[in-house]
């Protein structure tokens, strides 16, 4: 049987592209001017609103050596996470990601969908109007419209067991013209898998958009499924799961997310199915990714975790940057 022998989790966000006197800053004025900031408690305040609140709790986590030493801290765990992944000769890399808006619209919009194509492409760098640097950091994040091997028949084996096993996931094999994966997936395979070819499994959650986000717990069902599926699969592959995405922003919720690295590494199945769902939404739903990896990795051993609450405004807006490794 295939087996899966290794579980990661990595942020992905555009702060790990440049250093932060640039990138941390101008994503600090982008915070500024959002309207959909979501608190800890998962309302919606403006800038404005959280600054007031904040007052001076966080201007010591916005000096420049603060900045500077979580950035550098973040690529040396990108380079660990990589080397850690390289080494453990993987035939393929399940990556449970999210969609925003590359591939699904609010036309057809899957709460659930995997990928059984040949191959991956990459969507174009785009300029997404927040400014010219931000084509630049995409293409830093892997978003260049590269194509990378897939590995279909995993995937549509994966299907035809989580159907048997109860979901009711979607399926494509393929993409329309000028578009592509976005960052989620693009960040494993362009990288920190890159120039390493290892087939991957594109597992796409809709963690973003109302109404049919899936809930935490049927995200770590899901995440139990999948082992299930890629234990039946025929062969005897090696197979690595990779959560892509967060963990909290654009406001940090540093107490969310210790709430799920600890449950992780504890295996606690009941904590990780009962996370609050009124506290994952914009970017913080990329939580439910994680969610899922932990499912799939309740058989597998911490070997590493490390987590850091990038500040990047006096109101507490920025990115809980994380990494770590079951084997």
């Amino acid at each position: 049987m295939a087996d899966i022998v290794a579980v990661a989790g990595t942020s992905h966000s555009p702060v790990l592209a440049m250093e932060p006197q640039k990138m941390w800053s101008l994503r600090a004025e982008h915070d500024k001017a959002n309207t959909e900031l979501y608190d800890t408690d998962g309302v919606v305040r403006t800038y404005g609103e959280l600054a007031e609140r904040a007052g001076d709790r966080w201007l010591d986590e916005l000096k420049p050596e603060v900045w500077d030493r979580k950035f550098e801290q973040s690529q040396a765990d990108i380079a660990r996470l990589t080397e850690d992944l390289v080494s453990l000769d993987l035939d393929a890399v399940i990556v449970v990601g999210d969609d925003q808006d590359e591939l699904f619209s609010h036309r057809n919009l899957p709460s659930i969908a995997v990928y059984h194509g040949e191959e991956m492409t990459t969507h174009h760098a785009i300029e997404m109007g927040l400014g010219p640097e931000i084509v630049e950091v995409q293409r830093l994040l892997g978003m260049d419209g590269e194509s990378y091997p897939a590995d279909a028949r995993l995937a549509r084996h994966i299907i035809e067991s989580l159907v048997d096993q109860g979901f009711d996931v979607s399926s494509s094999d393929s993409t329309a013209p000028d578009t592509g994966f976005g960052h989620a997936f693009a960040w494993v395979a362009g990288r920190l898998l890159k120039g390493h070819t290892v087939p991957t499994v594109p597992i796409l959650l809709n963690t973003y958009f109302k109404p049919n986000q899936p809930t935490p717990a049927r995200c770590y069902d899901l995440g139990v499924a999948l082992r299930q599926a890629v234990e039946s699969a025929p062969g005897h592959a090696r197979v690595g799961v990779v959560a892509s995405g967060g963990l909290s922003h654009f406001v940090v919720d540093a107490e969310l997310d210790r709430m799920l690295l600890d449950a992780m590494s504890d295996h606690d199945s009941t904590t990780l199915r009962a996370l609050p769902a009124q506290r994952m939404d914009s970017g913080t739903s990329e939580i439910r990714n994680w969610i899922t990896a932990a499912g799939a990795g309740a058989h597998l051993s911490t070997k590493w975790v490390d987590y850091q609450p990038a500040y990047r405004t006096p109101a507490g807006t920025g990115i809980g940057l994380a990494f770590g490794l079951w084997a």
